[in-house]
């Protein structure tokens, strides 16, 4: 009985716990649940009938086996969940490669289990406590059914942790493997494989028709291969681990030359924008005066002629009020940001307010203020257009000691999805990697002040409202480039 319940266990376990950690990495064609049970049933019967029967006497047969796993795995994959061949790869090899080396671990936990099964057994016979076939036969069911079920729920145990780890540790699981990426993935996982293949084939030997196993012949293998598996599975958890970290790396270089880029093209506009505010506050001081001196000579002038040069002089002044701009924040690049985002707002039929005051200490950057005011608002703005209820925006600033808020408040429709790793929304967009990188800039340039940022939604009667605040600390220090 002993010799097919192990197997049978085994087969159980690898397909329940490969398809729960397919699922963690792949989406599934259809729902996940369909996806999870098709899969388990699938390999389940796949293992058992075409696995097992593969003779694994022969170093060809060995290599077939394992062929044999990492086809199955694959083929499911494939058949199941949408065309991703890269992550598809590196999940079959990690799961193949991984369970195939814990198998190791297990035949030499068990081999131990059988030592003391030996010695526990000679102490009953010299003791008397078994003394007769029958009770031989008993003993022998007993212990080999203990010891079977260690070795199954040791290898669950070791599975599951090892899958566990590589499932949270792989934090971009939406993250497009590149070719050479994928190969230093997998990598550490074929190398386990290699290796598990290789012991298999050293692991029993045959002499004068007398089988034995490595451990009997070389004693001291009994602590060199689960060690030497446990570091090939910390190898494989350390490449992936490594991985994930060069990503992130590589996301924040990319996020901060984006960032950087934007600074620059912030900074070149507010120069020209400088220009153009003193050369409209001339032109507008100008004209006035021209007006005044237009209207002096006019006063001397009577009947029709009068009217007709009152009118066309009061047009022209009307024309002058345009250039003043709708908000006066005390520093020209807000004065802009609010005016060019009122536009665009009305544009759309966005009820626009503001009620901004740049802070007169000057202790937060102009720069990082026309980030986080262009980039809060131009979100704003495409949220509000796309509400179903009432459509709005609403800027505001004020100060609560050495703190100094920025509040963006805007209609808005839909659901809201948090990114796990940075806890900032989602992007909507197609293209994630060239979208999406607003608020974050906002969340840099707040932490360059020490500060950080605050997203709510409030579910109102016209609607719901998306509410971002913004928070900087006004106390004199150096900021920090993110």
């Amino acid at each position: 009985m002993f010799e097919w319940v192990l197997p049978f266990g085994i087969d159980f376990i690898n397909s329940i716990m490969g398809s729960i950690y397919a699922d963690k990495f792949l989406k599934a064609k259809t729902s996940r649940k369909t996806a999870l049970f098709a899969w388990a049933f699938l390999s389940f019967i796949f293992e058992s009938l075409i696995g097992e029967r593969i003779n694994t006497e022969s170093s060809f047969s060995i290599i077939l086996k394992a062929a044999a796993d990492m086809g199955i795995v694959l083929f499911l994959s494939m058949l199941l969940y949408q065309k991703d061949l890269s992550k598809q790869f590196f999940v079959t090899v990690s799961f193949i490669g991984g369970k195939k080396i814990i198998v190791y671990i297990v035949v030499v936990i068990m081999t131990g289990l059988y030592y003391a099964d030996r010695k526990i057994s000679a102490v009953f016979l010299t003791k008397g406590w078994i003394d007769s076939i029958e009770k031989a036969k008993k003993w022998t069911a007993a212990s080999n059914g203990i010891i079977g079920a260690i070795t199954i729920l040791m290898y669950l145990l070791l599975l599951a942790t090892y899958l566990s780890v590589i499932a949270v540790k792989f934090v971009k699981k939406d993250y497009q493997l590149q070719k050479h990426e994928n190969a230093f993935l997998t990598l550490p996982s074929l190398v386990s494989l290699c290796i598990a293949i290789t012991l298999r084939m050293m692991i029993l030997s045959t002499e004068n028709g007398v089988t034995e196993t490595i451990f009997k012949r070389v004693p001291a293998t009994l602590f060199w291969v689960p060690f030497i598996c446990i570091l090939l599975l910390g190898v494989n958890v350390s490449s992936m681990i490594l991985f994930q970290k060069l990503a992130q790396l590589n996301e924040e270089e990319r996020k901060r030359s984006i960032l950087e880029n934007q600074i620059k093209q912030v900074q070149r506009e507010i120069t020209e924008i400088q220009d153009i505010y003193a050369d409209m506050r001339g032109l507008k001081h100008d004209m006035r005066s021209h007006l005044e001196s237009i209207a002096a000579v006019i006063g001397r002038t009577d009947g029709k002629e009068r009217e007709e040069l009152d009118s066309y002089i009061g047009q022209m002044e009307e024309t002058v009020g345009r250039l003043d701009f709708a908000y006066r924040t005390g520093n020209a690049i807000t004065d802009v940001i609010l005016h060019q985002k009122k536009q665009e707002a009305e544009k759309q039929n966005i009820a626009f307010t503001a009620d901004f005051t740049y802070p007169d200490k000057k202790q937060i950057d102009v720069y990082d203020i026309g980030i986080v005011l262009n980039n809060a608002l131009e979100n704003a703005v495409e949220a509000a257009g796309k509400a179903e209820g009432e459509k709005k925006i609403n800027v505001r600033s004020y100060r609560k000691g050495s703190l100094f808020f920025i509040e963006v408040e805007n209609g808005f429709s839909g659901s809201l999805t948090m990114d796990r790793e940075t806890g900032l929304p989602v992007s909507s967009k197609e293209d994630r990697r060239l979208h999406g990188l607003g608020m974050e800039n906002i969340k840099r340039c707040a932490g360059k002040y020490k500060g950080d940022i605050d997203i709510t939604i409030k579910e109102m009667e016209g609607g719901k409202t998306f509410i971002l605040t913004v928070m900087m600390y006004e106390k004199t220090f150096t900021p920090k480039m993110p």
